[in-house]
């Protein structure tokens, strides 16, 4: 079956997909397995029967290669619906978790917010584009003012205005007054399933505010943690009890909090 569906393309059509075309002409290798995603990704369109397929533009090739499976297999050619790509919130890449660019949908209203309300200005008519349902002539014309505005509107869509509203005065509660024990909409980590004595950077993998505990070491050397606003610098800081930390907030860069409940 495999071989079949290889035989429905040749290789000068392959490299007409933009990718490969670059590497062509760059000398660059191509492997022969990257040429059975678009043939696999196609040949789903054929199994379940789609009539329309929703992607990226950065997909146009691949929902092409399953319309013409589709017509090999003589079946109706699907539709395909392309939307425009979502940059992330670094402004240059799109969107993706490994590049951590992103504002995932689970994200807590805090989280969310204060990743939100530092949109890049270049990006803020393609997000209110993207994101929202309002007009665009109801951003705001200040940056400042268009950024929180789009900050709360995505927010409230996921928590309701309420949670966004309290994330975004947690928010500047904490990078105004660096008030983080006042902080309420903190998310919550219980420490009842952790054993100390404790490192600290194990506590950072644990908590999930950082990767591993290896990413917990770089934060702490690079200034990025606090501690009820205190920044930590002493990458061998450890707790001996539960108790030390509870009701205490950990940050993480700008964006990232726990608080510690028992």
């Amino acid at each position: 079956q495999i071989l079949e569906l290889l035989s429905t393309m040749t290789v000068g059509q392959m490299l007409a997909k933009e990718g490969f075309s670059e590497r062509y002409d760059k000398e660059n290798p191509i492997f022969l397995h990257e040429f059975l995603y678009p043939l696999m990704q196609g040949y789903d369109s054929v199994a379940v029967e789609a009539d329309v397929e929703l992607g990226g533009t950065d997909q146009k090739f691949n929902i092409a290669v399953g319309r013409d499976l589709q017509k090999y297999f003589g079946k109706k050619p699907q539709f395909g619906l392309l939307l425009p790509i979502l940059i992330g919130t670094d402004g240059s890449q799109k969107m993706s978790k490994s590049l951590n660019n992103y504002v995932g949908l689970r994200e807590s209203a805090l989280s969310m917010y204060s990743k939100l309300e530092k949109t890049p200005d270049a990006l803020l008519k393609d997000y209110y584009e993207l994101l929202t349902n309002l007009p665009l002539d109801a951003m705001a014309s200040n940056p400042r003012e268009a950024q929180k505005q789009l900050a709360i509107e995505v927010v409230a869509q996921f928590h309701g205005e309420e949670e966004a509203l309290k994330a975004q005065k947690t928010a500047q509660e904490i990078v105004l007054q660096g008030n983080t024990a006042a902080a309420a909409s903190v998310p919550e980590f219980s420490l009842a399933a952790v054993t100390f004595p404790l490192k600290l950077f194990y506590l950072l993998a644990a908590t999930g505010l950082c990767k591993s505990s290896g990413e917990g070491r770089r934060q702490i050397q690079g200034g990025a943690v606090r501690i009820d606003s205190e920044k930590i610098t002493d990458v061998d800081k450890s707790f001996e009890t539960a108790e030390a930390l509870t009701g205490k907030v950990l940050q993480v860069g700008k964006n990232k909090f726990i608080r510690f409940v028992a």
